[in-house]
């Protein structure tokens, strides 16, 4: 991989955000590992539509990519200063220099899992041997985590058939026709499922419970270089996820608004409601109480690492080794009551 771009800061090193008040920002490229826009990452919306990347002093410039894998590659290649990943590339990238951490958490719980529709006679990973398991794509992290769930199990990698069904309609018409047996998705798109009368139950993974998810992650270089930069840009998450939660319709309809594609055909109330759903379930366990947003639990972390090193993933490392919990802290240093105030008057 080639040398990572290094970021240029402006403003003060106290992340108060002087280099907006003087009109200068920082401009900073982030990746984000989605194929598209959706509800799930209307936080990410929020903080651009309310203006929290420029109280901060930043000039972000968003890019999706289709996976966590093209994410950390465009961070690790300098196509970006920091991005938005699930946990596996950083932590199989470990052994291939790749050379990144995180320093923030966004996925706070592991999003990847096995359902099958109710009335399923699928009990266990088990009984899935012989049946069509439904991914977005052969080569999505979901796909590796059946894989990975099968061969733990005792099924192996190739004990049931995968089948890619895209997303959104695709993957509702897959289930309900019986085109597959199971589904090998991630909390949103689960939700999203739900959404249109599917009713799912997960199979017991137990490898993955209480895991870690993902996050933000940069160069380890840029973890000291660009300190101030990053504590800034997990500062402006901070404020819209403590947004959304005060008001997630406004921070649904701040995503229509920056994307209009995400609002969909149905009626206004239906759309809303089942977007707001989706939302719910990233703002699950993130620290709003005890305002600890974007801080990585190290025992999480760990039992992540464990579930890919018992798959052969990777080789077995300490969780410190890719990412750094010192941050969490500036994220959570503004008015909380100030932004809520500012939630609630939203239209």
């Amino acid at each position: 991989m080639c040398a990572v771009v290094t970021l240029s800061a402006c403003g003060s090193d106290n992340g108060s955000g002087d280099s907006a008040e003087s009109g200068e920002l920082t401009p900073v490229t982030f990746a984000m590992a989605s194929p598209s826009w959706n509800a799930g990452y209307a936080v990410m919306a929020v903080v651009e539509a309310e203006g929290f990347y420029e109280q901060e002093g930043l000039k972000v410039t968003t890019n999706l990519f289709p996976s966590a894998t093209q994410a950390a590659q465009q961070v690790a290649g300098g196509g970006a200063d920091l991005g938005l990943m699930t946990v596996e590339p950083v932590a199989i990238g470990h052994d291939k220099d790749l050379d990144l951490a995180y320093f923030s958490s966004y996925w706070a719980k592991w999003i990847y899992s096995l359902q099958v529709p109710d009335g399923s006679a699928v009990r266990s990973i088990a009984d899935l041997k012989g049946k069509k398991i439904g991914v977005s794509a052969v080569a999505s992290s979901g796909a590796t985590f059946a894989r990975t769930a099968m061969e733990l199990n005792g099924l192996g990698q190739n004990g049931a058939t995968l089948v890619p069904i895209g997303a959104g309609a695709q993957q509702i018409n897959a289930i309900k026709s019986g085109q597959v047996d199971a589904l090998a998705l991630w909390d949103i798109q689960y939700q999203i499922v739900r959404n249109a009368g599917v009713t799912l139950t997960p199979l017991p993974i137990k490898e993955t419970a209480d895991a870690w998810g993902g996050g933000f992650a940069t160069s380890r270089k840029n973890l000291e270089a660009k300190k101030d930069v990053l504590e800034r840009f997990g500062r402006a998450v901070a404020k819209a996820f403590v947004f959304a939660k005060a008001n997630p319709e406004a921070a649904i309809r701040d995503l229509w608004k920056l994307y209009p594609e995400t609002r969909g055909s149905e009626p206004e109330e239906k759309a809303l409601a089942d977007g707001v759903k989706v939302l719910e379930v990233r703002l699950d366990g993130q620290g709003f109480d005890d305002k600890t947003l974007g801080r990585i639990d190290e025992a999480a972390f760990t039992r992540s690492l464990d579930f890919m090193a018992s798959a052969g993933l990777i080789k077995k490392f300490p969780a410190k080794e890719i990412y750094t919990d010192a941050m969490f802290k500036a994220f959570n240093e503004f008015s909380h009551d100030e932004v809520v105030k500012q939630a609630e008057s939203a239209g």
